[in-house]
């Protein structure tokens, strides 16, 4: 696809989202029934899916009022599941991209998204960004792994470590210098970001940043926007199903509900009132090569019973219990490693290792708690500790396991234990 037939569609989906918030709740719900039809439609072809969703709800013209008669599919589930049995093979090959989750649970899981979707979601940043107009080819990228989102293929830094990024600075600062530029990062890196150009007394002026992956508080969003002087917008979203929500000034965030649906449901499914916390569920209205129906990614949340003051329409929810910020873990010697960096050593081994922990109780010693799978071997375990001692150059413990404690609404899979 041509950048101009690009920019093109990027246009008018972003404008066909503009114009969606101007209709009524009844139009938007219409829209969201028809999609969730084609999508059960197309899920129950799938085996997996088949067990899951009866007939009846294929035949209904509401299939949004029966949706909570589905059982809530959860990471695990997904996991123990032949991925042909959970995908649309037909069109991985023309359509599909194989990726996975990052590991923030400690359970990475592998799927197909639709490189067809990319415009989709660009758009939906779009809007999340507050922007008018957009143009892709304006993103960049500041992330501490490879590219976690393959429908966001444009500029690109990988930064694992804050020393890599002042590595890169120089053609970093090229990048952040052109007009227009939307910079998305995680707001550790942002930070660090700011104060090497402060350090170099370069200015940095891009015309908006959007972050997510981590929770972005308002001290630190107050600083960034006041350092970069350009408007600061967050985004809640997945590698299953990219851009979902968006934060709003007054500190919501709005569903963006013509492409997924959120729920928030009891530990049983069972469906909770407005302002009632429970796990919160989603239905991604797009995600036909692989369908997300009533998922549960680990996310405790509640919706706001009232209309938002800052006028968008859009059903607006808050989280409790969200994953930690992650923060660079510094070793004795000075270097900063961030916790990405170690998660990646599992996540590459989604099939032999169920769950994992990373328990960081000394200096420079690390203990490994993982619950494996029938394919982990002694030479896996091998391969782990030298990968990781490689890494933080410092001790570590590999222990097999039955369960991991929780902290929080996640199994966090990094911990500090020691002070």
């Amino acid at each position: 696809m041509g950048q101009m037939s690009e920019n093109l569609l990027v246009e008018m989906h972003l404008t066909a989202l503009r114009n969606s918030m101007n209709d009524s709740w009844a139009t938007c719900e219409a829209l969201r029934n028809r999609k969730l039809r084609r999508l059960l439609s197309s899920a129950v072809t799938l085996s997996f899916w088949q067990k899951k969703i009866p007939e009846d709800l294929l035949r209904i013209k509401n299939p949004i009022a029966l949706l909570p008669l589905l059982s809530v599919t959860t990471k695990a589930e997904l996991r123990l599941t032949n991925m042909a049995a959970r995908t649309q093979s037909s069109a991985t090959a023309t359509h599909g991209i194989l990726t996975g989750t990052s590991g923030s649970t400690g359970e990475p899981l592998q799927f197909f998204i639709d490189r067809r979707l990319a415009v989709r979601q660009c758009a939906l940043l779009g809007r999340v960004a507050e922007l008018d107009t957009f143009s892709p080819a304006s993103l960049v990228h500041l992330w501490p792994t490879a590219n976690p989102n393959p429908l966001f293929d444009h500029t690109f830094f990988c930064v694992a470590t804050p020393e890599f990024l002042a590595s890169q600075k120089h053609e970093i600062y090229t990048s952040l210098s052109r007009p227009g530029v939307v910079l998305h990062a995680l707001p550790s890196l942002l930070r660090i970001l700011l104060e090497l150009a402060n350090h170099d007394g370069i200015v940095l002026r891009p015309m908006r940043i959007v972050t997510s992956s981590e929770v972005l508080v308002p001290e630190l969003s107050l600083l960034l926007s006041k350092a970069f002087q350009c408007p600061i917008a967050s985004y809640y979203g997945s590698r299953e199903l990219s851009v979902m929500a968006g934060r709003c000034r007054v500190g919501r965030f709005h569903e963006n509900s013509e492409d997924v649906i959120f729920e928030v449901v009891s530990e049983n499914g069972t469906p909770l009132k407005k302002g009632e916390t429970g796990r919160l569920v989603m239905t991604g209205l797009n995600s036909f090569i692989s369908p997300f129906i009533r998922y549960y990614a680990g996310d405790h949340g509640f919706f706001y019973p009232d209309t938002c003051p800052c006028g968008n329409p859009l059903p607006s929810f808050g989280f409790e219990g969200r994953t930690h910020e992650t923060v660079a873990i510094l070793l004795p010697n000075g270097e900063h490693i961030f916790p990405h960096r170690l998660t990646g050593i599992f996540n590459r081994r989604f099939d032999k290792i169920l769950q994992y922990q990373i328990d960081h109780y000394g200096p420079y010693a690390f203990r490994i708690l993982l619950i494996p799978s029938a394919l982990y071997s002694h030479l896996d375990e091998q391969e782990i500790v030298r990968e990781f001692t490689e890494i933080t150059h410092g001790s570590v413990d590999v222990r097999r396991v039955s369960s991991i404690k929780s902290y929080g609404s996640k199994v966090l899979p990094y911990i500090k234990s020691w002070s």
